[in-house]
């Protein structure tokens, strides 16, 4: 049975449950004795019916922390968890004393729009998509009772929306000048990003033993994760590939006739040397990823299909390259349709009307 304590102006109730073979008290402190009695009431109810009412005195910070410990921890790369340890961060920043109990859709969404005003949309995107997942497994596990969380929805400062990526003029300008300007290790690995589409901590990884001469192939099998500065396994299974190479490439890489890691440089150095071409060069400023959108960008205006260029990027099917490159796809959708329409447009030599036989 559940006991009440008056304590000032407040009501504080306290349940007795069961939990793993040990007591333990769940305790909610209200303005009134009615409100207490209801959820204590609820509460009764729900421990009749064999619900894990622990968890509704559990805060949204300490479940969000136990939830990536164990459902999480063993299935994602160290790099992948650091990220989801900012997001508990964030969580708790946001949800401080706030319980599972207490969370609901207004709650949530209120608080991620107010900090959606400083931090862009594609940010809270992705705090949005943790916390949906999160919430999901509290519900499938009982510590919560209903969906409130499913229509929540991403609020930020508007970002370039456009694709961080060369043009084809300007991705063979790059391509050029960084084979004519081969002064140090991070110019070949800006030029490897920009022929493979590779992912920079996959560059930074390569052993001289993944480049094959004879197959002009470079076999992908780790990352380097910039955040740890370790080795680990590639983003996931389908980033295990290997990715066909030219000639010149393959020459270039094992010019030097070395063994162990091609690449002492850091991401951030990196990027550094990028912007200092950019400039120079006077193009589009991209990231060091742009270099991956570029090469994809780059074999879809070429015609390339985009089953291989999905399948060389280690996506895990085509549809997220067709969401990545939608507007590409799009450019080249309506060039193909105007070219087919011109196609099948009647020659002016062709007579428009038949003649009396039919003919």
């Amino acid at each position: 049975m559940a006991s009440y304590e008056k304590r000032g102006k407040k009501w504080r109730v306290v349940v007795s449950v069961m939990d793993k073979g040990v007591r333990r008290k769940v305790s909610k402190t209200f303005n009134t004795k009615r409100e207490a009695t209801e959820w204590s009431v609820q509460m009764e109810s729900d421990k009749f019916q064999n619900k894990k009412i622990i968890a509704s005195s559990m805060t949204f910070a300490d479940y969000f922390q136990f939830w990536i410990k164990t459902y999480k921890k063993n299935d994602i790369r160290k790099s992948t968890l650091k990220a989801y340890s900012t997001t508990y961060g964030i969580i708790c920043k946001l949800f401080t004393d706030i319980t599972l109990d207490d969370l609901n859709y207004s709650l949530l969404q209120r608080r991620l729009d107010n900090y959606g005003e400083s931090h862009k949309k594609s940010f809270i995107n992705l705090l949005v998509s943790k916390i949906k997942a999160s919430l999901k497994d509290a519900l499938y596990d009982g510590y919560i009772t209903s969906d409130f969380f499913s229509r929540l929805k991403p609020h930020g400062l508007a970002g370039d929306d456009k694709l961080n990526a060369l043009s084809v003029q300007e991705f063979e300008t790059l391509q050029a000048y960084l084979y004519a300007h081969q002064d140090e290790e991070r110019d070949l690995a800006l030029l490897i990003g920009l022929e493979t589409g590779m992912r920079i901590g996959e560059i930074l990884a390569l052993n001289y033993s993944d480049v094959s001469k004879a197959f002009n192939n470079i076999h992908i099998d780790k990352s380097l994760a910039y955040n740890l500065n370790t080795i680990t396994p590639p983003k996931n299974k389908n980033a295990y590939r290997d990715v066909k190479i030219t000639d010149r490439l393959t020459n270039l890489i094992l010019s030097n006739d070395s063994s162990g890691r091609i690449f002492s440089s850091r991401a951030t150095r990196v990027r550094e040397r990028l912007i200092k071409i950019i400039k120079i060069l006077d193009i589009t400023p991209i990231t060091v990823h742009g270099l991956r959108h570029s090469h994809a960008s780059y074999l879809l205006y070429k015609g390339v299909s985009i089953n291989y260029v999905s399948k060389r990027l280690g996506h895990a099917n085509t549809a997220i390259t067709q969401k990545v490159y939608a507007h590409m796809l799009e450019e080249e959708r309506i060039s193909e349709t105007e070219k087919t329409l011109s196609i099948l447009s009647m020659s002016p030599k062709v007579p428009k009307t038949l003649n009396k036989r039919g003919v």
